[in-house]
């Protein structure tokens, strides 16, 4: 028994080693092409070490002529991402509680609502909000990009939010009140400490899903004061000419900085508020 247990936790980790190097190599060789040169890139014979480090395609990727000037587009993607973040977790928080702890008529349709809402997401709502957006001058502003991922990211927030809410026994809350605490103190005292896992794991998604989204900024910004970075580093690969492949690549190692950041912070929380989540929704 014991040998087999030894080979099963072997297994296991060459499983996980083998799963991580397809993950982690892709970013790596990433990095390691920033800091090539063209030729080098270009080389027949490959090396993953730079054979000759440069900058260039970095100070390229900051330049604003033939750069992209990816300095002001990091900024529009931070701020949509930020504000699509502290949002959805006002959203989460309440919605999920009500949901969660609550007993009203009706509840139970809300949720199927909430449920349904996942389905119209991407294409099926491109025209509608289009025009939606044109209607109410937010059309080409980083207002319409906030407001249509919240579209995604409220109804998945609050039914993973209502998990957690449920988890909580009651006798807290009743405890909180014998003791004095009003409502509003029991929730922002008691409550919502107990679920900081889960709402970090909401704040990362909500993030996350601002950060990268392609489709939803393509349609709804065409000018510099609202568009996304993803949006330049694309019109770098669909530019007529000589492709800078390095200067892209230098791009999406950028790109990828702010989101390592994020997770490296709260990556405990994450974790913690994903598989709690799962259990007890």
């Amino acid at each position: 028994m014991k040998r087999r247990s030894i080979s099963a936790t072997f297994l296991l980790y060459i499983g996980l080693a083998v799963t991580m190097f397809f993950i982690v190599f892709p970013f790596f060789w990433l990095v390691s092409s920033s800091l090539k040169t063209s030729q080098e890139i270009f080389a027949i014979h490959q090396t993953f070490i730079p054979k000759k480090i440069t900058f260039t395609n970095f100070i390229y990727a900051f330049s604003g002529s033939p750069g992209p000037n990816i300095g002001p587009l990091m900024n529009n993607s931070i701020t949509v991402a930020v504000f699509t973040a502290i949002i959805t977790l006002f959203f989460a928080a309440t919605g999920g509680y009500a949901v969660g702890r609550l007993h009203f008529p009706g509840l139970q349709t809300f949720v199927i609502f909430i449920m349904i809402a996942q389905m119209f997401q991407g294409p099926v709502i491109m025209v509608p909000w289009y025009k939606m957006a044109a209607r109410m001058g937010i059309l080409n502003t980083k207002t319409g990009l906030v407001l249509i991922y919240l579209t995604s990211t409220i109804p998945v927030a609050v039914w993973l939010m209502s998990g957690f809410f449920k988890g909580i026994p009651k006798e807290m809350e009743e405890a909180a009140t014998i003791d004095g605490c009003g409502k509003l103190r029991t929730f922002f005292q008691i409550i919502l400490p107990l679920v900081k896992g889960g709402l970090v794991a909401v704040g990362i998604y909500s993030f996350i899903l601002a950060w990268n989204d392609y489709q939803y900024a393509l349609i709804l910004t065409t000018s510099e004061k609202a568009k996304t970075v993803q949006l330049g580093i694309a019109e770098l690969m669909g530019g007529i000419g000589q492709i800078n492949w390095g200067g892209i690549m230098a791009c999406g190692v950028i790109v990828t900085i702010p989101v390592i950041i994020l997770f490296g912070c709260v990556q405990r929380y994450l974790i913690e508020g994903l598989t709690a989540g799962a259990v007890k929704g």
